[in-house]
């Protein structure tokens, strides 16, 4: 995307209003603007990576998650980006029917998904390179298996939710501890849709346990005195998140096997990383079963970045084992690292794949 959104959508809020105010429904419209959500997603993609959205294809297809009456999935659609909006009948401000009449009188190609994300969700095949989720944590009552399902099918995230420094009373809450706050039914707005409130240190907590990194966040509103309840002491934070789940955050070559359900990932006996961009320091971290180690010995890693032998590493006693190296060159965009271990588990009756380790993180410095 090369221009910015928020002129965009200022242009683009017009012609839904006109749309909305020359088609009179039996049914309200979603009351709040969704299209000024284009400057906060401008100022997080200003501090992110810059390919995310890149060319409009189906690599660039958009999860529009609680979409309302579907103004930012539209705006999206018009821009040529494959979208898939998802919203609950129940929850939804018009059963939307807001989403639908809108993509009619648009002639918009955008998918409509009925889903409750606060249930045992499925989201369409495939993956997405983005999921725009605005304004919804704070109305659900498992945020935790909400945001991980997001993880394993979606590259990246735009998401905003209410956070809190204080508790109602005034006393405030320890910001080095991850906390949230459960409100009650008539707490916040009298409305029993409203659960989790976390801190920002308990939401950074929760985005790292769904496997999403974050890559930049900011907070706007009461940013001193802010509380779970009052509307004068609302704080809101900003985030661009990357998943991590089976290691999307980097680029795996062959040797890696498909993703167990934490994410992380066997490999076989040769398995290789992909750089695209300069880095000068690679850190991946795994785990060794004790049957592993019982049934193979120790096990040592060797290791080359573009042909250049790194120093290699012998694995000895069960249980989480952690590899630093520096890369060649100061990381040389275009560098493949290649690890090889000297034992493996072969193919077998009841696993088909050749298995050297575990690996469940990989990052770049």
């Amino acid at each position: 995307m090369q221009e910015e959104l928020l002129p965009l959508a200022r242009n683009f809020r017009l012609k839904l209003q006109s749309l909305r105010d020359g088609n009179p429904q039996t049914f309200e419209w979603y009351p709040y603007e969704s299209l000024t959500n284009a400057g906060h997603i401008d100022r997080l993609l200003a501090g992110g990576p810059g390919d995310i959205f890149g060319e409009p294809r189906m690599e660039s297809r958009i999860l529009d998650v609680g979409c309302g009456d579907g103004d930012l999935s539209f705006l999206f659609a018009s821009l040529g980006y494959p979208v898939t909006a998802i919203d609950h009948p129940s929850t939804n401000h018009n059963g939307m029917a807001g989403v639908r009449t809108l993509r009619n009188m648009l002639g918009s190609a955008v998918d409509i998904v009925e889903a409750d994300i606060d249930s045992q969700f499925t989201l369409p095949h495939g993956r997405f390179r983005l999921a725009v989720f605005l304004g919804l944590l704070y109305h659900l009552k498992n945020p935790f298996h909400a945001l991980e399902r997001l993880a394993k099918h979606c590259d990246y995230c735009l998401l905003s939710t209410r956070i809190a420094r204080r508790f109602p009373d005034g006393s405030p809450m320890p910001p080095q501890h991850p906390m949230a706050y459960l409100l009650a039914a008539d707490e916040l707005n009298a409305d029993d849709s409203n659960y989790w409130i976390f801190n920002e240190t308990g939401l950074r907590r929760l985005l790292s346990r769904t496997h999403w990194e974050v890559v930049r966040l900011f907070t706007g509103g009461d940013t001193e005195a802010s509380d779970p309840t009052s509307t004068e002491h609302d704080e809101r934070a900003f985030c661009l998140l990357r998943s991590r789940y089976g290691m999307a955050n980097v680029e795996l070559g062959a040797g890696f096997h498909q993703p167990e359900d934490t994410g992380w990932r066997w490999v076989a006996r040769q398995f290789t990383v992909k750089v695209s961009e300069p880095r000068e320091r690679i850190t991946i971290s795994g785990f060794l079963p004790e049957k592993l180690l019982a049934e193979l010995g120790s096990i040592t890693l060797s290791i080359t970045a573009n042909g250049q032998a790194l120093a290699p590493q012998t694995l000895s006693e069960a249980g989480v084992w952690k590899l630093v190296r520096n890369l060649p060159g100061r990381g040389i965009a275009g560098t493949e690292i290649q690890f090889t271990s000297d034992k493996a588990l072969p193919p077998s009756d009841t696993d088909s794949r050749e298995r050297a380790l575990i690996v469940s993180s990989i990052e770049f410095d």
